[in-house]
């Protein structure tokens, strides 16, 4: 049996494959007859070879493949900024592997997973006939409810409606996140129902977290994940304004750290200047303003108070000016050897 599980909601492919292994395991067998591999560096002959291979004293063997199909993306796929990939490889060595596949033993449950893939994929449309596929997508935001309710009574937690609404509102359509913060409101009730003020105790800085999820994903370059967080961060109703102030804010600290620490100031020194009393804050800094040269942070800095200057002139409305701003800041986040080859800004057209 074959398998193909991909889509922008990992959360929810990974409880389906967890599902999928279940069954798989009646003789208590199949933690040794598993095979994960990494697809991002596998060969179309490793692949067979391990598929072709007997379960060793169990009926049933697992092959589990990660991130194969993402190499066959283009590095722009239907408008979509894609991490981490280049062009698109060759599908030439991969052509046969259908008709191969059908070869091998009824006891291999095959399993390719990966995430957002665009209808045009190759490998994915040779794999389609021969797989059971399936797309998992985040619910959009007025679904999130629905997902809250039956999520509770999956789990058997009581949860009142406006506690369900609350919760929806601060946290999203992130459905890890959800998961993580219902086992809480669950613990904390105590076997009673959820009320609307256990959600303000515990779950209010839900949003928070999203934010600044978002602002570590710009700086640290991964500029796929900061365009997903920050559309999520719109459809839960926050401005770009707010984005773009969080930003302005993290780079400043980065500045100030990166200068601080060329002074040879210690981190707790640097904790004081800055103002941070959380040490695992000031870790994050102190490693993020390392990732840039300081000519390369003042560049970032002068992009971003170029954007605001956009956006307060009419030169574009905030959303577009901070979409605009995220792919420059993407170019600037290259080693600190780089630093001096960033790209002019566009804010003037």
């Amino acid at each position: 049996m074959i398998h193909l599980f991909h889509g922008e909601d990992d959360f929810s492919l990974r409880e389906e494959l967890a599902a999928l292994k279940s069954p798989l395991d009646a003789d208590g067998m199949l933690v040794s007859n598993t095979s994960p591999l990494d697809g991002r560096t596998l060969k179309a002959g490793d692949l067979l070879a391990v598929c072709a291979t007997v379960p060793f004293l169990g009926n049933q063997r697992l092959v589990v493949v990660e991130g194969l199909l993402g190499r066959f993306e283009s590095q722009r796929s239907s408008g979509k900024r894609r991490e981490g990939r280049g062009s698109r490889e060759s599908i030439e060595p991969w052509k046969a592997l259908p008709s191969a596949l059908a070869e091998m033993p009824e006891s291999t449950v095959l399993v390719f997973v990966d995430g957002e893939l665009s209808a045009s994929n190759p490998l994915l449309r040779l794999l389609a006939p021969v797989a059971e596929v399936r797309e998992f997508e985040p619910p959009r935001q007025r679904a999130v409810p629905d997902w809250i309710r039956a999520r509770a009574d999956n789990t058997e937690l009581s949860i009142s409606p406006r506690a369900v609404s609350l919760l929806a509102e601060l946290v999203g359509n992130d459905l890890r996140m959800l998961s993580q913060e219902m086992e809480k409101l669950g613990v904390y009730a105590g076997g009673r129902q959820i009320e609307e003020e256990d959600v303000k105790e515990l779950v209010t800085s839900a949003r928070e977290a999203s934010v600044l999820a978002m602002v570590d994903a710009v700086v640290e370059g991964r500029s796929g994940q900061a365009v997903r967080l920050l559309e999520q961060l719109r459809d839960e109703g926050a401005s770009s304004t707010l984005a773009l102030n969080m930003i302005t804010r993290q780079y400043r600290n980065l500045i100030l750290a990166k200068e601080l620490m060329l002074a040879h100031l210690s981190p707790a020194e640097i904790g004081q200047r800055l103002g941070i009393r959380s040490d695992f804050a000031l870790r994050k800094v102190l490693e993020q303003s390392r990732r840039y040269s300081l000519p390369q942070l003042e560049t970032a800095f002068a992009r971003l108070l170029e954007a605001d200057a956009a956006i307060k002139r009419g030169i574009y409305d905030e959303d577009l000016a901070v979409d605009i701003l995220l792919d420059d800041l993407a170019g600037l986040s290259a080693p600190a050897a780089t630093a001096s080859r960033g790209a002019a800004p566009r804010w003037r057209s």
